[in-house]
């Protein structure tokens, strides 16, 4: 009972380890084992290390920029404190974590979209990743959590949804493309704080407050690039966002099938939103008279939703059978490279023989919002070429198969096929580019 019990939170947790800055779950197995009965000692007082390693190879074999192989990774030392088991404060933790990423940038190199392929891609760097304290009341009616920390671990979460490799589905395209340096989310935490209250066992409410541009910039939305160090960024104004969810049959006891629907909306404060199409006077960006300074905006925001439902539980097991998620959340038109974005798909956990593999589908679109689409338009006019690309959306498909071969150690196959990607611009050489086939595999390694 206790080995199955020690595979089943081994499953549930790869999704979220990859990424995550929560807590490591207990009863986790180890690759190094329990060090001679030290870790087991260490957890007992509620000290407890934990080391992974997630590694990606992947393959270009048609289409994008060009074809090609890569290997990335990120390893992540981190460590947690229960201060419960330590000093007798009941409810209390605190979370330290780093992040080392290694490996060149993929999807930018090899694909040129929008979705990146891989959700670990950050180039070589290393940082805290986290370090925050969280207090929880009894019974878990209320808790907070405040130091350097990611709000894509705790917000437009799906338990579905985590299993898959693509960026897009891990952090929604709608805010990773459109906030300052993608906001407080893999690879760049941001100071903040997250108040959560449950005031029933199916109803939870939460809003947290983040630094407003995590890279340490001015709470431009342009691209620039990320720092490779730690980061401690009070700059670029703030982030605000909220979420209420409904959470029926979570209990282990539960006769219905366990979901999650939630809704929620968000707002930065920065002033520097650059417009999609129009320069500081009113011209389009791509006339000879333009300033090539954007205009700016003060404050974005917008709204989503999440449903994560399981379908169909295997008769006398807790979590084996077939869920399916969906999510969506839209953004304004003329600060927003992206205005809608969408990813949904199914996924089923106990196939014969392999209680605890799963097997997935997914898809994602991200449409290239108005004033972005007329810009195209407009470089199309004055370089006097009618038959200038004008950008829609970029969509992408992914199966793969998640294989936990040792208790500490999950490999994926992976295959994805990008539509349109960046929305349907021209390469260097002037051709089209075209949709991109990516054939991967990911590694999860539990030290």
């Amino acid at each position: 009972m206790s080995a199955c019990l020690s595979n089943c939170l081994a499953t549930i947790a790869w999704g979220q380890a990859i990424r995550s800055d929560n807590p490591a779950p207990t009863g986790q197995s180890y690759l190094t084992g329990d060090w001679g009965g030290l870790r087991s000692y260490l957890e007992s007082y509620g000290v407890t290390f934990t080391f992974s390693d997630t590694n990606d190879f992947l393959a270009n074999v048609n289409g994008g920029i060009k074809t090609g192989t890569v290997g990335l990774g990120a390893f992540q030392p981190q460590l947690d404190l229960d201060l419960q088991k330590l000093a007798g404060w009941e409810g209390d933790r605190v979370h330290i974590h780093g992040l080392v990423t290694y490996g060149p940038l993929f999807s930018a190199n090899y694909l040129g979209n929008i979705l990146a392929v891989s959700n670990i891609e950050a180039g070589p760097m290393a940082r805290l990743y986290a370090f925050w304290y969280e207090h929880n009341a009894p019974d878990s009616l209320w808790s907070i959590r405040f130091g350097l920390m990611l709000a894509d671990s705790q917000f437009l979460q799906s338990n579905t949804a985590a299993n898959f490799i693509n960026n897009g589905i891990s952090w929604p395209t709608f805010l990773a493309a459109n906030l300052p340096a993608s906001g407080p989310a893999y690879p760049l935490p941001a100071p903040g704080i997250r108040v959560r209250v449950q005031p029933h066992d199916d109803i939870q409410f939460q809003a947290a407050v983040f630094s407003g541009d995590p890279s340490g910039g001015n709470g431009s939305n342009q691209p620039a690039p990320l720092p490779t160090g730690t980061v401690f960024s009070f700059s670029g104004g703030a982030f605000f966002i909220t979420e209420a969810s409904y959470l029926p049959n979570q209990g282990k006891d539960a006769r219905g099938l366990p979901g999650a629907y939630r809704i929620g909306a968000w707002y930065h404060t920065s002033a520097r939103f650059a417009d999609q199409r129009f320069d500081e006077n009113g011209l389009s960006l791509a006339s000879p008279q333009s300033t090539g300074i954007p205009l700016e905006h003060a404050g974005d925001g917008g709204v989503y939703g999440v449903i994560d439902q399981m379908l169909y539980r295997v008769p006398g097991t807790d979590d084996q059978g077939l869920s399916g998620f969906f999510r969506a959340g839209g953004v304004p038109q003329d600060r927003n490279l992206i205005n809608f974005y969408a990813d949904g798909g199914l996924l089923y956990k106990g196939l014969p023989r392999r209680p605890d593999d799963k097997i997935g589908i997914a898809a994602a679109v991200a449409r290239v919002g108005e004033n972005a689409r007329g810009l195209d338009a407009d470089i199309g006019f004055f370089s006097g070429n009618p038959f200038y690309p004008v950008r829609s959306s970029e969509a992408v498909m992914e199966l793969m198969y998640q294989a936990q071969l040792k208790p500490w150690w999950m490999l994926q196959p992976d295959l994805q096929y990008v539509m349109n990607p960046s929305g349907g611009v021209l390469n260097v050489d002037g051709g089209l580019r075209r949709n991109a086939l990516v054939i991967g595999v990911r590694s999860f390694l539990n030290f």
